[in-house]
Protein backbone atom coordinates (compact mmCIF):
# COMPACT_ATOMS: atom_id res chain seq x y z
CA UNK A 1 0.00 0.00 0.00
CA UNK A 2 1.14 3.54 -0.63
CA UNK A 3 2.07 5.75 2.29
CA UNK A 4 2.20 9.46 1.64
CA UNK A 5 4.59 10.94 4.17
CA UNK A 6 3.63 14.57 3.51
CA UNK A 7 0.02 13.65 4.40
CA UNK A 8 1.14 12.50 7.82
CA UNK A 9 2.42 15.94 8.69
CA UNK A 10 -0.65 17.57 7.23
CA UNK A 11 -3.00 15.39 9.25
CA UNK A 12 -1.19 16.16 12.48
CA UNK A 13 -2.96 19.52 12.51
CA UNK A 14 -6.24 17.65 12.83
CA UNK A 15 -5.47 17.66 16.52
CA UNK A 16 -6.92 15.24 18.92
CA UNK A 17 -6.38 11.93 20.41
CA UNK A 18 -7.95 9.20 22.36
CA UNK A 19 -9.90 6.10 21.53
CA UNK A 20 -13.38 4.79 21.77
CA UNK A 21 -15.01 3.28 18.76
CA UNK A 22 -18.25 5.05 17.99
CA UNK A 23 -19.66 3.96 14.66
CA UNK A 24 -22.44 6.18 13.52
CA UNK A 25 -23.78 5.58 10.26
CA UNK A 26 -23.85 4.31 7.48
CA UNK A 27 -25.64 2.42 4.83
CA UNK A 28 -29.15 2.26 3.50
CA UNK A 29 -31.49 0.47 5.87
CA UNK A 30 -34.11 -2.12 5.06
CA UNK A 31 -36.29 -2.81 8.05
CA UNK A 32 -37.61 -6.35 7.70
CA UNK A 33 -39.89 -5.68 10.64
CA UNK A 34 -41.85 -3.16 8.60
CA UNK A 35 -42.93 -6.08 6.48
CA UNK A 36 -43.23 -8.70 9.20
CA UNK A 37 -45.19 -7.00 11.99
CA UNK A 38 -48.69 -6.59 10.63
CA UNK A 39 -51.01 -6.11 13.58
CA UNK A 40 -53.90 -8.26 12.39
CA UNK A 41 -55.06 -10.57 9.66
CA UNK A 42 -54.83 -8.73 6.30
CA UNK A 43 -53.99 -5.50 8.11
CA UNK A 44 -53.89 -2.40 5.94
CA UNK A 45 -50.46 -1.75 7.35
CA UNK A 46 -49.51 1.23 5.19
CA UNK A 47 -51.76 4.10 4.18
CA UNK A 48 -51.77 6.04 0.91
CA UNK A 49 -49.95 8.83 2.75
CA UNK A 50 -47.04 6.46 3.20
CA UNK A 51 -46.43 4.92 6.62
CA UNK A 52 -43.50 4.35 6.69
CA UNK A 53 -42.48 7.02 4.14
CA UNK A 54 -42.68 5.83 0.57
CA UNK A 55 -44.92 2.85 1.29
CA UNK A 56 -47.73 2.01 -1.08
CA UNK A 57 -51.27 1.04 -0.22
CA UNK A 58 -51.48 -2.70 0.28
CA UNK A 59 -52.61 -5.38 2.66
CA UNK A 60 -50.14 -7.55 4.50
CA UNK A 61 -50.63 -10.49 6.79
CA UNK A 62 -47.85 -11.09 9.30
CA UNK A 63 -46.88 -12.25 12.73
CA UNK A 64 -44.27 -13.97 14.83
CA UNK A 65 -44.19 -17.76 14.67
CA UNK A 66 -47.31 -17.80 12.54
CA UNK A 67 -49.21 -15.30 14.66
CA UNK A 68 -52.53 -13.66 13.73
CA UNK A 69 -54.30 -16.97 13.41
CA UNK A 70 -51.67 -18.89 11.49
CA UNK A 71 -51.03 -22.36 12.82
CA UNK A 72 -48.41 -24.95 12.03
CA UNK A 73 -50.94 -26.70 9.78
CA UNK A 74 -50.25 -23.96 7.24
CA UNK A 75 -46.63 -25.03 7.09
CA UNK A 76 -46.68 -28.79 7.20
CA UNK A 77 -46.38 -28.98 11.00
CA UNK A 78 -43.59 -26.49 11.73
CA UNK A 79 -42.99 -22.80 11.18
CA UNK A 80 -40.27 -22.30 8.55
CA UNK A 81 -39.04 -19.04 10.11
CA UNK A 82 -39.56 -16.96 13.24
CA UNK A 83 -41.50 -14.14 11.57
CA UNK A 84 -43.62 -14.82 8.53
CA UNK A 85 -45.69 -12.50 6.37
CA UNK A 86 -47.58 -12.41 3.10
CA UNK A 87 -49.28 -9.85 0.84
CA UNK A 88 -52.59 -10.25 -0.93
CA UNK A 89 -53.63 -9.36 -4.47
CA UNK A 90 -56.84 -7.88 -3.14
CA UNK A 91 -55.50 -4.33 -2.89
CA UNK A 92 -51.99 -4.25 -4.30
CA UNK A 93 -48.30 -4.41 -3.54
CA UNK A 94 -46.53 -3.13 -0.45
CA UNK A 95 -43.31 -1.21 -0.71
CA UNK A 96 -40.66 0.04 1.66
CA UNK A 97 -38.36 2.86 0.59
CA UNK A 98 -34.86 2.58 2.02
CA UNK A 99 -33.69 5.15 4.55
CA UNK A 100 -30.30 6.32 5.70
CA UNK A 101 -27.19 7.28 3.83
CA UNK A 102 -26.76 5.52 0.48
CA UNK A 103 -30.49 5.01 -0.08
CA UNK A 104 -30.48 6.41 -3.64
CA UNK A 105 -29.39 4.72 -6.85
CA UNK A 106 -25.89 5.31 -8.19
CA UNK A 107 -25.40 4.67 -11.91
CA UNK A 108 -23.36 1.52 -12.58
CA UNK A 109 -23.80 0.10 -9.06
CA UNK A 110 -25.41 -3.33 -8.80
CA UNK A 111 -28.11 -3.81 -6.14
CA UNK A 112 -29.37 -7.12 -4.78
CA UNK A 113 -32.44 -7.98 -2.74
CA UNK A 114 -33.26 -11.48 -1.54
CA UNK A 115 -36.03 -13.11 0.46
CA UNK A 116 -37.09 -16.50 1.74
CA UNK A 117 -40.27 -17.80 0.08
CA UNK A 118 -42.46 -20.75 1.00
CA UNK A 119 -46.04 -21.94 0.77
CA UNK A 120 -48.58 -23.67 2.99
CA UNK A 121 -50.36 -26.97 2.69
CA UNK A 122 -53.68 -25.18 3.40
CA UNK A 123 -53.45 -22.92 0.37
CA UNK A 124 -51.91 -25.65 -1.74
CA UNK A 125 -55.27 -27.27 -2.36
CA UNK A 126 -57.34 -24.13 -2.82
CA UNK A 127 -55.27 -21.45 -4.51
CA UNK A 128 -52.55 -20.84 -6.98
CA UNK A 129 -49.69 -18.91 -5.38
CA UNK A 130 -47.33 -16.30 -6.72
CA UNK A 131 -44.38 -14.55 -5.07
CA UNK A 132 -43.30 -11.16 -6.43
CA UNK A 133 -40.19 -9.10 -5.69
CA UNK A 134 -39.28 -5.73 -7.21
CA UNK A 135 -36.97 -2.73 -7.03
CA UNK A 136 -38.49 0.72 -7.34
CA UNK A 137 -36.86 4.05 -8.04
CA UNK A 138 -38.82 7.10 -6.89
CA UNK A 139 -41.81 4.74 -6.26
CA UNK A 140 -41.78 3.35 -9.83
CA UNK A 141 -40.84 -0.27 -10.57
CA UNK A 142 -37.46 -0.51 -12.33
CA UNK A 143 -36.94 -4.30 -12.04
CA UNK A 144 -39.06 -7.23 -10.87
CA UNK A 145 -39.27 -11.00 -10.85
CA UNK A 146 -41.91 -13.59 -9.93
CA UNK A 147 -41.99 -17.18 -8.67
CA UNK A 148 -45.03 -19.49 -8.99
CA UNK A 149 -46.45 -22.54 -7.25
CA UNK A 150 -46.37 -25.71 -9.33
CA UNK A 151 -50.01 -25.32 -10.51
CA UNK A 152 -48.54 -22.90 -13.05
CA UNK A 153 -46.02 -25.39 -14.46
CA UNK A 154 -47.83 -25.71 -17.80
CA UNK A 155 -48.57 -22.00 -18.19
CA UNK A 156 -47.24 -20.45 -21.31
CA UNK A 157 -46.19 -16.82 -21.28
CA UNK A 158 -46.64 -14.04 -23.80
CA UNK A 159 -42.93 -13.88 -24.58
CA UNK A 160 -43.07 -17.29 -26.20
CA UNK A 161 -42.24 -19.79 -23.52
CA UNK A 162 -43.22 -21.45 -20.29
CA UNK A 163 -42.41 -20.03 -16.85
CA UNK A 164 -38.76 -20.99 -16.22
CA UNK A 165 -38.33 -24.15 -14.20
CA UNK A 166 -36.23 -22.38 -11.57
CA UNK A 167 -39.20 -20.06 -10.98
CA UNK A 168 -41.57 -22.92 -10.13
CA UNK A 169 -41.92 -23.81 -6.43
CA UNK A 170 -43.39 -27.18 -5.53
CA UNK A 171 -45.58 -27.09 -2.43
CA UNK A 172 -47.01 -30.37 -1.13
CA UNK A 173 -48.24 -31.93 2.07
CA UNK A 174 -45.38 -31.74 4.56
CA UNK A 175 -43.27 -29.62 2.19
CA UNK A 176 -43.41 -25.83 2.19
CA UNK A 177 -41.16 -25.40 -0.85
CA UNK A 178 -38.87 -23.21 1.28
CA UNK A 179 -36.13 -21.51 -0.74
CA UNK A 180 -34.23 -18.22 -1.01
CA UNK A 181 -34.69 -16.12 -4.16
CA UNK A 182 -32.74 -13.13 -5.39
CA UNK A 183 -33.33 -10.10 -7.61
CA UNK A 184 -30.34 -8.20 -8.97
CA UNK A 185 -30.39 -4.84 -10.75
CA UNK A 186 -27.68 -2.52 -12.10
CA UNK A 187 -28.76 1.10 -11.94
CA UNK A 188 -28.71 3.21 -15.09
CA UNK A 189 -27.91 6.89 -15.51
CA UNK A 190 -31.65 7.57 -15.53
CA UNK A 191 -31.98 5.92 -12.08
CA UNK A 192 -29.23 7.99 -10.47
CA UNK A 193 -30.41 9.88 -7.38
CA UNK A 194 -33.78 8.14 -7.14
CA UNK A 195 -34.80 6.69 -3.76
CA UNK A 196 -34.45 2.91 -3.72
CA UNK A 197 -37.53 0.91 -2.75
CA UNK A 198 -38.17 -2.79 -2.20
CA UNK A 199 -41.65 -3.95 -3.25
CA UNK A 200 -43.47 -7.19 -2.46
CA UNK A 201 -46.40 -8.21 -4.64
CA UNK A 202 -47.59 -6.20 -7.63
CA UNK A 203 -48.80 -6.52 -11.19
CA UNK A 204 -49.21 -10.19 -12.10
CA UNK A 205 -48.52 -9.35 -15.77
CA UNK A 206 -45.36 -7.32 -15.24
CA UNK A 207 -42.86 -10.03 -16.15
CA UNK A 208 -44.66 -13.17 -17.31
CA UNK A 209 -47.81 -12.31 -19.33
CA UNK A 210 -49.82 -15.44 -18.66
CA UNK A 211 -51.92 -16.88 -21.41
CA UNK A 212 -53.96 -19.04 -19.04
CA UNK A 213 -55.41 -18.47 -15.60
CA UNK A 214 -53.72 -15.97 -13.29
CA UNK A 215 -54.12 -15.81 -9.48
CA UNK A 216 -57.47 -14.36 -8.51
CA UNK A 217 -57.56 -11.00 -6.71
CA UNK A 218 -58.35 -12.41 -3.28
CA UNK A 219 -55.56 -14.99 -3.34
CA UNK A 220 -52.57 -14.57 -1.10
CA UNK A 221 -49.16 -14.18 -2.42
CA UNK A 222 -46.92 -16.85 -0.93
CA UNK A 223 -45.39 -16.52 2.49
CA UNK A 224 -42.14 -14.56 2.76
CA UNK A 225 -39.50 -13.60 5.32
CA UNK A 226 -35.93 -12.37 5.78
CA UNK A 227 -35.85 -9.67 3.15
CA UNK A 228 -32.25 -8.44 2.79
CA UNK A 229 -30.65 -5.72 0.71
CA UNK A 230 -27.07 -5.24 -0.46
CA UNK A 231 -25.08 -3.60 -3.21
CA UNK A 232 -21.59 -3.48 -4.60
CA UNK A 233 -21.38 0.22 -3.78
CA UNK A 234 -18.46 1.31 -1.65
CA UNK A 235 -19.27 0.96 2.05
CA UNK A 236 -17.51 1.62 5.34
CA UNK A 237 -16.66 -1.61 7.16
CA UNK A 238 -14.19 -0.76 9.94
CA UNK A 239 -12.60 2.33 11.48
CA UNK A 240 -10.10 1.71 14.29
CA UNK A 241 -7.00 3.13 15.93
CA UNK A 242 -3.63 1.68 16.92
CA UNK A 243 -3.98 3.51 20.24
CA UNK A 244 -7.06 4.32 22.34
CA UNK A 245 -5.69 7.60 23.67
CA UNK A 246 -3.10 10.33 23.26
CA UNK A 247 0.29 8.69 23.78
CA UNK A 248 2.70 11.51 22.87
CA UNK A 249 4.25 9.38 20.12
CA UNK A 250 1.59 9.32 17.42
CA UNK A 251 -0.15 6.33 15.87
CA UNK A 252 -2.23 5.20 12.91
CA UNK A 253 -5.94 5.40 12.21
CA UNK A 254 -7.04 2.38 10.16
CA UNK A 255 -10.09 1.66 8.03
CA UNK A 256 -11.49 -0.85 5.58
CA UNK A 257 -13.78 0.08 2.65
CA UNK A 258 -15.98 -2.55 1.02
CA UNK A 259 -15.95 -2.37 -2.80
CA UNK A 260 -13.10 0.18 -2.91
CA UNK A 261 -13.34 0.52 -6.69
CA UNK A 262 -16.55 2.49 -6.09
CA UNK A 263 -14.85 5.14 -3.92
CA UNK A 264 -15.46 8.61 -5.32
CA UNK A 265 -14.32 10.62 -2.30
CA UNK A 266 -12.96 9.70 1.11
CA UNK A 267 -12.16 12.34 3.72
CA UNK A 268 -11.04 12.47 7.35
CA UNK A 269 -12.10 15.32 9.60
CA UNK A 270 -11.15 16.02 13.22
CA UNK A 271 -13.25 19.18 13.37
CA UNK A 272 -10.68 21.32 11.59
CA UNK A 273 -11.94 20.55 8.10
CA UNK A 274 -11.87 17.50 5.78
CA UNK A 275 -8.59 16.03 4.55
CA UNK A 276 -8.53 13.83 1.44
CA UNK A 277 -7.42 10.31 2.43
CA UNK A 278 -8.47 8.46 -0.72
CA UNK A 279 -4.80 8.27 -1.80
CA UNK A 280 -4.04 6.51 1.49
CA UNK A 281 -6.49 3.69 0.73
CA UNK A 282 -5.52 0.62 -1.28
CA UNK A 283 -7.80 0.41 -4.31
CA UNK A 284 -7.82 -3.40 -4.28
CA UNK A 285 -8.11 -4.36 -0.61
CA UNK A 286 -9.89 -1.23 0.62
CA UNK A 287 -7.47 -1.02 3.55
CA UNK A 288 -6.33 2.46 4.52
CA UNK A 289 -4.25 4.06 7.26
CA UNK A 290 -3.20 7.51 8.34
CA UNK A 291 -0.68 8.65 10.95
CA UNK A 292 -1.76 11.14 13.62
CA UNK A 293 -0.09 12.62 16.67
CA UNK A 294 -2.87 14.34 18.61
CA UNK A 295 -2.55 16.13 21.93
CA UNK A 296 -6.16 16.35 23.14
CA UNK A 297 -9.36 14.32 22.96
CA UNK A 298 -10.72 14.32 19.42
CA UNK A 299 -13.46 12.69 17.37
CA UNK A 300 -12.42 11.75 13.83
CA UNK A 301 -15.10 11.46 11.15
CA UNK A 302 -14.45 9.32 8.07
CA UNK A 303 -16.78 10.22 5.20
CA UNK A 304 -17.21 8.06 2.11
CA UNK A 305 -18.68 9.39 -1.14
CA UNK A 306 -20.07 12.43 0.60
CA UNK A 307 -22.69 10.76 2.81
CA UNK A 308 -21.55 7.53 4.47
CA UNK A 309 -19.92 8.39 7.79
CA UNK A 310 -18.36 6.64 10.75
CA UNK A 311 -16.65 8.16 13.78
CA UNK A 312 -13.80 7.26 16.11
CA UNK A 313 -13.06 9.07 19.37
CA UNK A 314 -9.50 9.23 20.64
CA UNK A 315 -9.40 10.08 24.35
CA UNK A 316 -7.06 12.60 26.02
CA UNK A 317 -5.23 9.95 28.02
CA UNK A 318 -5.44 6.50 29.54
CA UNK A 319 -4.78 5.00 32.95
CA UNK A 320 -2.81 1.89 32.03
CA UNK A 321 -2.79 0.25 35.46
CA UNK A 322 -3.66 0.73 39.13
CA UNK A 323 -2.39 -1.84 41.64
CA UNK A 324 -2.12 -2.31 45.39
CA UNK A 325 0.80 -3.42 47.57
CA UNK A 326 1.80 -6.95 46.76
CA UNK A 327 -0.60 -9.29 48.60
CA UNK A 328 -2.46 -6.37 50.19
CA UNK A 329 -6.20 -6.54 49.66
CA UNK A 330 -7.19 -5.72 53.23
CA UNK A 331 -5.85 -2.59 54.93
CA UNK A 332 -5.30 -3.48 58.57
CA UNK A 333 -5.61 -1.56 61.85
CA UNK A 334 -4.52 0.80 63.19
CA UNK A 335 -3.38 2.83 60.16
CA UNK A 336 -5.69 1.27 57.53
CA UNK A 337 -3.18 2.29 54.87
CA UNK A 338 -2.40 0.87 51.45
CA UNK A 339 0.13 1.96 48.85
CA UNK A 340 -1.29 2.30 45.34
CA UNK A 341 0.92 2.28 42.24
CA UNK A 342 -0.02 3.25 38.69
CA UNK A 343 0.99 3.89 35.11
CA UNK A 344 -0.57 6.43 32.71
CA UNK A 345 -0.21 7.76 29.18
CA UNK A 346 0.77 10.23 27.92
CA UNK A 347 3.66 11.05 30.23
CA UNK A 348 3.14 14.43 31.82
CA UNK A 349 -0.62 13.95 32.01
CA UNK A 350 -2.70 15.39 34.83
CA UNK A 351 -3.59 12.45 37.07
CA UNK A 352 -6.42 12.17 39.59
CA UNK A 353 -7.28 9.44 42.10
CA UNK A 354 -10.79 8.94 43.44
CA UNK A 355 -11.99 6.72 46.29
CA UNK A 356 -15.64 7.05 45.27
CA UNK A 357 -16.28 9.88 47.73
CA UNK A 358 -13.55 12.38 47.02
CA UNK A 359 -10.83 12.88 44.43
CA UNK A 360 -7.25 14.03 44.85
CA UNK A 361 -4.70 15.32 42.35
CA UNK A 362 -1.75 12.91 42.23
CA UNK A 363 0.06 14.52 39.31
CA UNK A 364 2.93 15.42 41.64
CA UNK A 365 3.17 11.75 42.64
CA UNK A 366 3.58 10.71 38.99
CA UNK A 367 6.95 10.74 37.23
CA UNK A 368 6.61 13.16 34.28
CA UNK A 369 9.14 11.16 32.25
CA UNK A 370 7.81 7.63 32.77
CA UNK A 371 4.14 8.06 33.72
CA UNK A 372 4.69 5.83 36.78
CA UNK A 373 3.42 6.90 40.19
CA UNK A 374 2.53 5.75 43.69
CA UNK A 375 0.93 7.06 46.87
CA UNK A 376 0.05 5.71 50.31
CA UNK A 377 -3.59 6.36 51.17
CA UNK A 378 -5.90 5.66 54.09
CA UNK A 379 -8.73 3.31 53.10
CA UNK A 380 -11.95 5.00 54.25
CA UNK A 381 -14.53 2.21 53.97
CA UNK A 382 -14.75 -1.56 54.49
CA UNK A 383 -14.94 -1.82 50.69
CA UNK A 384 -13.38 1.00 48.65
CA UNK A 385 -12.89 1.15 44.88
CA UNK A 386 -10.15 3.50 43.73
CA UNK A 387 -10.32 4.98 40.21
CA UNK A 388 -7.39 6.55 38.38
CA UNK A 389 -7.86 8.94 35.45
CA UNK A 390 -5.34 10.65 33.15
CA UNK A 391 -6.28 14.04 31.67
CA UNK A 392 -9.89 13.43 32.70
CA UNK A 393 -10.21 10.55 30.21
CA UNK A 394 -12.95 7.92 30.66
CA UNK A 395 -10.29 5.25 30.02
CA UNK A 396 -9.69 4.68 33.72
CA UNK A 397 -8.11 1.96 35.84
CA UNK A 398 -9.68 0.70 39.06
CA UNK A 399 -8.77 -1.45 42.02
CA UNK A 400 -10.73 -2.51 45.08
CA UNK A 401 -9.27 -2.45 48.59
CA UNK A 402 -10.97 -3.75 51.73
CA UNK A 403 -10.47 -2.36 55.23
CA UNK A 404 -10.30 -4.65 58.25
CA UNK A 405 -13.30 -4.61 60.57
CA UNK A 406 -13.59 -5.77 64.17
CA UNK A 407 -15.92 -8.39 65.61
CA UNK A 408 -19.40 -7.04 66.33
CA UNK A 409 -22.65 -8.55 67.49
CA UNK A 410 -23.77 -8.54 63.85
CA UNK A 411 -20.72 -10.38 62.47
CA UNK A 412 -17.83 -12.13 64.15
CA UNK A 413 -15.25 -14.90 63.88
CA UNK A 414 -14.48 -17.21 66.78
CA UNK A 415 -10.77 -16.46 66.97
CA UNK A 416 -8.11 -14.30 65.39
CA UNK A 417 -5.90 -17.38 65.13
CA UNK A 418 -6.50 -21.13 65.11
CA UNK A 419 -4.12 -24.03 64.65
CA UNK A 420 -4.06 -26.17 61.53
CA UNK A 421 -6.93 -28.65 61.66
CA UNK A 422 -9.05 -26.53 63.97
CA UNK A 423 -12.31 -24.93 62.84
CA UNK A 424 -13.06 -21.22 62.54
CA UNK A 425 -16.67 -20.27 63.28
CA UNK A 426 -18.36 -17.34 61.54
CA UNK A 427 -21.44 -15.96 63.36
CA UNK A 428 -24.00 -13.40 62.23
CA UNK A 429 -27.14 -11.78 63.59
CA UNK A 430 -29.82 -9.63 61.98
CA UNK A 431 -28.93 -10.65 58.41
CA UNK A 432 -31.49 -10.34 55.62
CA UNK A 433 -31.12 -14.09 55.03
CA UNK A 434 -31.64 -13.86 51.26
CA UNK A 435 -31.70 -17.10 49.34
CA UNK A 436 -28.39 -16.28 47.65
CA UNK A 437 -26.64 -14.33 50.43
CA UNK A 438 -23.43 -16.11 51.33
CA UNK A 439 -20.37 -16.30 53.57
CA UNK A 440 -17.03 -16.24 51.77
CA UNK A 441 -13.57 -17.02 53.11
CA UNK A 442 -10.83 -15.33 51.08
CA UNK A 443 -7.07 -15.52 51.34
CA UNK A 444 -5.36 -12.23 52.11
CA UNK A 445 -4.30 -11.08 48.65
CA UNK A 446 -7.60 -11.92 46.93
CA UNK A 447 -10.60 -9.65 46.40
CA UNK A 448 -14.27 -10.68 46.10
CA UNK A 449 -15.18 -10.32 42.44
CA UNK A 450 -11.59 -9.76 41.35
CA UNK A 451 -10.40 -11.19 38.05
CA UNK A 452 -9.35 -14.81 38.62
CA UNK A 453 -9.57 -14.23 42.40
CA UNK A 454 -11.90 -16.71 44.06
CA UNK A 455 -13.04 -17.54 47.56
CA UNK A 456 -11.18 -20.39 49.26
CA UNK A 457 -14.38 -21.59 50.92
CA UNK A 458 -18.03 -20.51 50.91
CA UNK A 459 -21.62 -21.45 51.71
CA UNK A 460 -25.02 -19.84 51.42
CA UNK A 461 -26.43 -18.72 54.77
CA UNK A 462 -28.48 -21.92 54.84
CA UNK A 463 -25.18 -23.80 55.27
CA UNK A 464 -25.12 -25.42 51.82
CA UNK A 465 -24.08 -24.59 48.27
CA UNK A 466 -27.70 -24.83 47.13
CA UNK A 467 -29.52 -21.49 47.17
CA UNK A 468 -32.25 -21.20 49.78
CA UNK A 469 -33.45 -18.77 52.43
CA UNK A 470 -30.98 -18.68 55.30
CA UNK A 471 -31.46 -17.77 58.99
CA UNK A 472 -31.23 -14.13 60.07
CA UNK A 473 -29.16 -15.32 63.02
CA UNK A 474 -26.77 -18.19 62.55
CA UNK A 475 -23.25 -19.51 62.29
CA UNK A 476 -21.16 -21.87 60.20
CA UNK A 477 -17.74 -23.41 60.54
CA UNK A 478 -14.84 -23.75 58.11
CA UNK A 479 -11.63 -25.74 58.29
CA UNK A 480 -8.89 -23.98 56.34
CA UNK A 481 -5.27 -24.87 55.56
CA UNK A 482 -2.44 -22.84 57.04
CA UNK A 483 -2.62 -19.23 55.81
CA UNK A 484 -4.02 -15.77 56.41
CA UNK A 485 -7.71 -15.19 55.58
CA UNK A 486 -10.69 -12.93 56.02
CA UNK A 487 -14.42 -13.62 56.26
CA UNK A 488 -17.15 -11.57 54.56
CA UNK A 489 -20.92 -11.70 54.19
CA UNK A 490 -21.87 -11.03 50.56
CA UNK A 491 -25.28 -10.45 49.00
CA UNK A 492 -27.34 -11.93 46.18
CA UNK A 493 -24.76 -14.27 44.63
CA UNK A 494 -22.60 -11.21 44.02
CA UNK A 495 -19.81 -9.27 45.65
CA UNK A 496 -21.65 -6.51 47.49
CA UNK A 497 -20.21 -6.76 51.00
CA UNK A 498 -22.75 -6.50 53.83
CA UNK A 499 -20.38 -7.47 56.69
CA UNK A 500 -16.64 -7.85 57.23
CA UNK A 501 -13.89 -8.26 56.40
CA UNK A 502 -12.73 -10.01 59.57
CA UNK A 503 -9.15 -11.23 59.48
CA UNK A 504 -7.98 -14.51 60.99
CA UNK A 505 -4.99 -16.82 60.62
CA UNK A 506 -4.52 -20.57 60.53
CA UNK A 507 -1.09 -21.45 61.93
CA UNK A 508 0.96 -24.58 62.23
CA UNK A 509 1.09 -25.91 65.80
CA UNK A 510 4.46 -25.50 67.54
CA UNK A 511 6.78 -28.48 67.10
CA UNK A 512 6.68 -31.04 69.89
CA UNK A 513 10.14 -32.03 71.05
CA UNK A 514 10.42 -35.72 71.83
CA UNK A 515 12.10 -36.29 75.22
CA UNK A 516 15.52 -37.88 75.18
CA UNK A 517 15.08 -41.55 75.95
CA UNK A 518 17.70 -43.30 78.11
CA UNK A 519 17.70 -46.97 77.24
CA UNK A 520 20.04 -48.28 79.97
CA UNK A 521 22.10 -47.31 83.03
CA UNK A 522 24.82 -49.76 84.07
CA UNK A 523 26.71 -49.42 87.37
CA UNK A 524 29.99 -51.22 88.11
CA UNK A 525 32.41 -51.00 91.05
CA UNK A 526 33.97 -47.75 89.85
CA UNK A 527 31.91 -46.57 86.81
CA UNK A 528 28.43 -45.71 85.52
CA UNK A 529 27.56 -46.20 81.82
CA UNK A 530 24.62 -44.35 80.21
CA UNK A 531 23.08 -45.39 76.85
CA UNK A 532 20.39 -43.29 75.09
CA UNK A 533 18.65 -43.00 71.74
CA UNK A 534 20.44 -40.38 69.71
CA UNK A 535 19.79 -38.19 66.70
CA UNK A 536 21.89 -37.30 63.70
CA UNK A 537 23.62 -33.92 63.48
CA UNK A 538 23.69 -33.20 67.21
CA UNK A 539 26.23 -33.39 70.05
CA UNK A 540 25.65 -34.08 73.72
CA UNK A 541 26.78 -32.64 77.05
CA UNK A 542 26.41 -34.71 80.21
CA UNK A 543 26.03 -33.17 83.68
CA UNK A 544 26.17 -35.09 86.98
CA UNK A 545 25.59 -34.49 90.72
CA UNK A 546 25.27 -36.48 93.93
CA UNK A 547 22.13 -34.48 94.78
CA UNK A 548 19.29 -32.72 92.94
CA UNK A 549 19.99 -29.23 94.15
CA UNK A 550 20.66 -26.30 91.77
CA UNK A 551 20.40 -25.90 88.00
CA UNK A 552 21.89 -28.96 86.31
CA UNK A 553 23.30 -26.91 83.46
CA UNK A 554 24.93 -24.43 85.86
CA UNK A 555 25.54 -26.01 89.24
CA UNK A 556 26.24 -29.66 88.41
CA UNK A 557 29.53 -31.11 87.22
CA UNK A 558 29.98 -31.19 83.43
CA UNK A 559 31.34 -34.73 83.02
CA UNK A 560 30.94 -35.06 79.26
CA UNK A 561 31.32 -32.27 76.69
CA UNK A 562 30.40 -32.19 73.01
CA UNK A 563 30.01 -35.93 72.75
CA UNK A 564 29.46 -36.88 69.11
CA UNK A 565 26.22 -38.58 68.19
CA UNK A 566 26.13 -42.02 66.74
CA UNK A 567 23.30 -40.90 64.46
CA UNK A 568 19.85 -42.41 64.46
CA UNK A 569 20.96 -45.16 66.82
CA UNK A 570 22.25 -44.96 70.40
CA UNK A 571 25.06 -43.02 72.02
CA UNK A 572 26.99 -44.20 75.06
CA UNK A 573 28.87 -42.36 77.83
CA UNK A 574 30.77 -43.79 80.83
CA UNK A 575 31.78 -41.84 83.96
CA UNK A 576 34.68 -43.52 85.88
CA UNK A 577 35.38 -42.97 89.59
CA UNK A 578 38.80 -43.33 91.26
CA UNK A 579 37.64 -44.42 94.69
CA UNK A 580 34.46 -46.34 93.99
CA UNK A 581 31.03 -45.54 92.68
CA UNK A 582 28.97 -43.06 94.73
CA UNK A 583 25.94 -44.38 96.50
CA UNK A 584 23.71 -41.81 94.72
CA UNK A 585 24.44 -40.18 91.37
CA UNK A 586 22.11 -38.07 89.15
CA UNK A 587 22.65 -37.27 85.45
CA UNK A 588 21.23 -34.79 82.89
CA UNK A 589 21.95 -35.13 79.17
CA UNK A 590 21.80 -31.96 77.05
CA UNK A 591 21.19 -32.24 73.29
CA UNK A 592 23.01 -29.55 71.26
CA UNK A 593 22.04 -29.14 67.55
CA UNK A 594 24.98 -28.88 65.19
CA UNK A 595 25.85 -25.38 64.01
CA UNK A 596 24.31 -24.57 60.57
Amino acid sequence: MKIHIPKFFRLAVLGAAGFGLVQSLVAANLMNGNFATATSNQANYWSTAGTPPGATTGKIRGGTNGGNGWTTSYFGGAYPTDSTFATTLEVGAVRQNLSGAGNTFVAGVTYTVSMDIFGSSTYKTTSNVMWSLAFTGANTVVASDHWFSDEFTAQSVANGGNIPNDHIVTVSSGNTGFRTVTLTYTATAADAGKIIGVQLGGDTQSKYAMVGTAPTPDDYYGMMDNVTFSSNAANLQTFTSDQPAVDGQGFYLNWTIQNPAQISTLTLNSGSGPVDVKPDTDTESGVGMFFVNPTAATTYTLTLNGDLQTQLTIEAGKALSLTRDSNTRVAVAPAYEVTLSWSVQPVGASVSLSNGVSSIDVTADTDPETGLGSKTVVVPNPSTTYTLSANGSPLVATTRVLRENSNTAAFSVSSASVEDGQQITVTWTGAAGGATDWIGIYAIGETPGGSNEYSDAWNYLNGTKTAGVGPANGSMTFTMPVGNYYAVLLLNDGYVMAQGPLIFSVVSPPPVEEPLQVTSITKTENAVTLVWKSKADVTYNVYASDHLQGDPLVDWDEVGTALPSDGDDTTEFTETFGSGTPTRRFYQIEEVPAAP
